[in-house]
């Protein structure tokens, strides 16, 4: 009988024995079923050679692991640094390689939801390591979660032109961690990505505190703006109802002939200017909701600003 593959798991009479326990398919930690969705990023396989060129073949969701302390970076007796702990066997597996595949399942999901969800796994996953490759590509993930919550759409977030250092950690599959460290020192990409969260927030926030400050400053300027042109629509208002009210006085004192017939149709034309000008004001008052919401003829013609198209 020829020797068994070391792909295939060992017998488990501990497992196996509970019902609908499945080696492959149900989680060693909370006995439900793992997903194969996005390429079963969410657990890993323990592929430890345990006994007669068996191996252990138990899988384990990653967040349940998490949870456990079995995942991840975790100090004390167990000691693990960006590893998995099987329950089953006590090996361990480097879950670098594992979060490194995220890049290219990424590429392959069309819902941002879905890719912050996995790339905030591999985050968990990473967090706390002292190991070079990790903190590495822990600043590449997060630099690319920044990106989303920024606004960056996920074509532009792949595009093929855009520079990586995630590809350096494909390359370095499989080989030491020397190398793949010394791969990573040696990227040089075209443009410059930040890896530190501190410092990328720090610059996020200048940046907002800049775009205030020049909102502010806009809005003082369009303040200003709107004040002088009101109060002299004011003054033409004040203008004309004293010319009004002089009109009046004088069509008081004169009972009859053309010239009473003359101060009349005066009166009347100066009540139609006022109305006019009231009309117009209104209009103006539109600024109140802010220039960005006046309609562009009232700027343009009673505030003289030009509007660009």
């Amino acid at each position: 009988m020829p020797p068994p593959s070391e792909t295939e798991p060992m017998t488990c009479d501990i497992c196996c024995s509970e019902p609908s326990f499945c080696t492959d398919c149900s989680c060693i930690l909370c006995c439900k079923s793992v997903s194969v969705e996005h390429e079963g990023y969410s657990y890993t396989k323990c592929e430890a050679v345990v006994s007669e060129g068996r191996i252990c073949g138990h899988v384990a969701h990653i967040n349940c692991a998490l949870r456990a302390y079995m995942a991840g970076t975790v100090g004390g007796s167990i000691g693990l640094d960006a590893e998995y702990y099987c329950r089953r066997c006590g090996a361990r597996k480097d879950l670098v390689p594992h979060v490194n595949r995220f890049l290219e399942i990424c590429k392959t999901v069309e819902y941002q939801g879905d890719v912050e969800k996995i790339l905030n796994l591999g985050i968990c996953v990473l967090r706390g390591s002292q190991r070079v490759d990790a903190k590495e590509l822990l600043n590449c993930i997060e630099s690319t979660v920044i990106k989303l919550k920024c606004g960056t759409s996920l074509e532009d977030l792949w595009n093929d032109d855009t520079p990586t250092i995630w590809s350096d950690f494909s390359e370095s599959e499989g080989k030491d961690n020397d190398d793949a460290v010394q791969s990573l020192q040696d990227v040089t990409p075209i443009e410059p990505m930040p890896f530190n969260r501190e410092a990328e927030m720090h610059k996020l926030e200048e940046e907002i505190r800049e775009v205030l400050k020049a909102l502010r400053e806009a809005q003082e300027s369009e303040y200003q703006i709107a004040e002088v042109r009101l109060h002299a629509q004011k003054e033409c208002l004040g203008d004309l109802y004293r010319q009004l009210e002089e009109e009046k006085s004088e069509l008081s004192r004169r009972v009859s002939g053309s010239d009473a017939e003359s101060l009349m149709t005066n009166v009347l034309k100066r009540l139609d200017q006022i109305r006019k000008e009231v009309t117009k004001l209104k209009e103006m008052e539109e600024v109140a909701k802010g220039f960005g919401r006046t309609p562009r003829g009232i700027l343009e013609e009673y505030f003289h600003l030009a509007i660009e198209e």
